[in-house]
Parts: structure tokens; C-alpha cells; sequence
């Protein structure tokens, strides 16, 4: 019975689309390409068949990008109790002299690890393809599972072996992955030490994915962990520490000490919320150290006001579209498209950056899942692999 249950996970690992888009919607066998910036409507990069030809099996539930009401109210209750006593079992004690330890890894610096779930909820497939087919050469990817099993971890090569070679994958297995689909929010954020070593940093996730949990009691140094519910997909940073928030619920109670002290940030520029999910990622991201993107004008005259030269991309007209919720690797940039008009404009303004631009279906990813390609990924720096699995709490299948 463990095998037929360790087969049916497996083929359930390599599910295309799942059927929630209109035929109309679909599109042809993956060629490996990017989105065409020619014609009106931007063309959607086509996904690939099954890599298995196991039957396909409806994968588990992922749970959506946000939170329950009563979920929200349980989070903002939690981080008011903490506000004024943050600094209880924190590194760097008393909240009025925080000490910057650390700087951001800053997601537009080169890469050494991309890191994803193994399920392609949402129609993710085609984006999670695309992102690994871009991957800088000397960068390795990494998918993580609920599952300890060889053959779930066949079936996850399978599945990425048309657009990368098996010796740059490695299969790791996290207690826990399945909620951990969103994994910009629930993988801990890296930083770097004066030393140039990797630290992570641990936030409570309301979504209970918490890999660095796992590793609190053998992980010392390299290990910030702190008591607020918190997402990385409301982190953006650069190198020098200029960090970005929205100042949007929960998250207001978390003291600009937690962000100086364990995120290496030297100031937390807070905006206010706009709309979507009420995560930074969905309407500002940075391309280089002082330049960014976004699609609020309201954003824009913050951000110059500070010093930031700002761009400005198209906004989609469905609540939770955004092109600014993309994956920057070295001069790649993997931008969600929704086969509207305004793709080929998004496309276009990264590629006046000097970025090379492809589109990654986000149709279904945006709408049904509220979030997009940054969301599902989560970047690290190049750091030994050994390093990087003891702080993740994981091991390789």
C-alpha cells in the first residue's frame, strides 16, 4: 500500500493544467520559448505534456495566496500582544538599540539557488518550467517536497528534465511543503553576515509551512528567528539595506528594530496599502540598487521622493494581476503575462532596462491563487550546499 500511495503522489506531482481554464484559454505543446512582444495581444508561451505517463491525480490542496478573516484577526491579535515586547527571545535585545548585524541579499543579485515547491498548483507548470529554463548556468535548483521517496523524486526530475539538466536539480524533502506552495512567504529570508556567510531568517507563517522551525535546535549561528507573522512577499530590499513594506495590517505592529536587527535593513520605507493581497512584491520590486519598478503612481512619488528612480509598468485589469511580481536572475527577467494587450507593454519597459524579458502564464496563478511568479519562488545566494540545506532543515531524496 506505501508504494501505490508513494506512485500516486509522484504522478500527482507532475499534473499540468488541471482543467480550470476555458479551452479557449489553452495553449500548445512548450517549445521552450519566451512571450513574443510582436502583435496586439502578447502570445502566451505554450507549456509542455506530462513528463509521466502515469495517470494524472488531482494534487492536494494548496492553500491561497492570503488569509481568512479570522485568520487575519488571529495574526493582528498575536503581533499587538508582541508589540513593546518583541525583543522577549530575539538576538538582538533591547529594541531601542538594535544593532544592524546584517546586510539584505538582495533579490537582484546573482543567484546561486532557486528555490520552489514540487506541485504546479494553479496552472503553475508552464511559469515553473520557464523559471528553471532561465536559470543562470552556475545556479542550481532546488524543488522541495512533503515526500521522502525515490520515486516521488523521479517523477520531479521527469518533470524538469526537457529544460534542465537532472545534475542541476536537487530534490529535498521539508516536513510540511504542501502549504509551503507560497514559498517567497514561508521559505526563511536569506541575509548575508559581515563574514559574507548566508543567515536566514525565520518569521511565523500563518500558513504553518515552517521549514526553519525544523531546525531551531541545530541550527545556532546563521539562525534569526523572531515572534511576528510575517511574509517575505512583503520584504523587498537592496543591498544597502533600503527596505520596502506595506504597512497593511498585521504587519504594521512589527517594529522597525525586528527589520534593522535581523534583516540587515539600515531603513523599513513603509507604504501605504493600495490593493490586492497587501504584499510589497505585488507593486514594487527593485531591478538594481537604486532602481525599481512599480504600477502606483502613488509608489512612484514616494520612491523618487526618496532619492529611487522609478519606473513605471502597466497595470492588468484583474484584481490580483501584476507585472511587477516577477523573478529577476542576473539579466533575466520572468514576468507574469494574462494574454491581454498590455503583456507585450510590461515585457517591453524590462526590456528597455537592459533585462531580457519572457512572460510566464499567470492567469490562473493571479486569479484563483492571488500571487504570482516571485511569490512561488524564493532566491538564495551561492552558498555550499550542505550550508544551505542545514539552514533550510532539509535533506536531500
Amino acid at each position: 500500500m506505501k508504494n501505490i500511495f508513494h506512485l500516486a503522489v509522484a504522478a500527482a506531482i507532475t499534473l499540468a493544467y488541471a482543467g480550470s481554464l476555458s479551452a479557449a484559454d489553452q495553449v500548445s505543446p512548450f517549445d521552450g520559448g519566451g512571450l513574443s512582444l510582436s502583435g496586439q495581444n502578447a502570445e502566451l508561451p505554450a507549456v509542455p505534456a506530462p513528463a509521466s505517463a502515469e495517470p494524472e491525480l488531482k494534487q492536494a490542496p494548496v492553500p491561497a495566496h492570503g488569509f481568512s478573516a479570522e485568520q487575519l484577526g488571529r495574526m493582528r491579535a498575536h503581533n499587538e500582544g508582541l508589540f513593546g515586547t518583541h525583543s522577549k527571545g530575539l538576538a538582538f535585545g533591547d529594541e531601542d538599540r538594535a544593532v544592524r548585524k546584517y546586510r539584505p541579499y538582495a533579490d537582484y543579485e546573482a543567484p546561486g539557488y532557486l528555490i520552489m515547491s514540487a506541485d504546479f498548483n494553479f496552472n503553475s507548470r508552464q511559469a515553473k518550467l520557464l523559471m528553471a529554463s532561465k536559470l543562470p548556468a552556475d545556479a542550481t535548483l532546488i524543488i522541495f517536497t512533503d515526500y521522502d521517496d525515490a520515486s516521488v523524486k523521479e517523477n520531479i526530475l521527469r518533470a524538469y528534465e526537457s529544460v534542465i539538466p537532472r545534475s542541476r536539480v536537487k530534490v529535498i524533502a521539508l516536513r510540511g511543503a504542501n502549504q509551503g506552495f507560497w514559498a517567497r512567504d514561508g521559505i526563511p529570508v536569506p541575509a548575508i553576515d559581515k563574514a559574507g556567510s548566508l543567515v536566514v531568517v525565520d518569521a511565523v507563517y500563518g500558513h504553518r509551512f515552517e521549514p526553519d522551525a525544523q531546525i531551531a535546535k541545530m541550527f545556532g549561528a546563521g539562525l534569526e528567528k523572531h515572534q511576528y507573522y510575517y511574509e517575505g512577499g512583503n520584504y523587498m530590499a537592496n543591498a544597502a539595506g533600503d527596505c520596502i513594506m506595506v504597512n497593511h495590517g498585521y504587519h504594521t505592529q512589527i517594529p522597525d528594530s525586528v527589520f534593522v536587527g535581523q534583516y540587515g535593513c539600515s531603513r523599513m520605507i513603509r507604504l501605504p496599502f493600495v490593493d490586492g493581497i497587501g504584499h510589497i512584491d505585488e507593486h514594487v520590486r527593485f531591478i538594481s540598487e537604486r532602481v525599481l519598478v512599480t504600477d502606483l503612481p502613488q509608489y512612484k512619488d514616494t520612491l523618487q521622493g526618496l532619492g529611487f528612480t522609478v519606473h513605471m509598468l502597466p497595470k492588468p485589469s484583474g484584481p490580483y494581476e501584476t507585472y511587477v511580481n516577477s523573478l529577476l536572475m542576473n539579466d533575466q527577467i520572468i514576468v507574469p503575462v494574462f494574454n491581454r494587450a498590455s503583456d507585450a507593454q510590461a515585457l517591453a519597459v524590462y526590456e528597455r532596462l537592459g533585462l531580457k524579458a519572457s512572460g510566464a502564464d499567470s492567469r490562473a496563478l493571479s486569479n484563483q491563487g492571488q500571487g504570482s511568479v516571485h511569490c512561488i519562488t524564493m532566491t538564495y545566494p551561492k552558498v555550499p550546499m550542505t550550508n544551505l540545506l542545514k539552514a533550510l532543515g532539509a535533506r536531500e531524496i
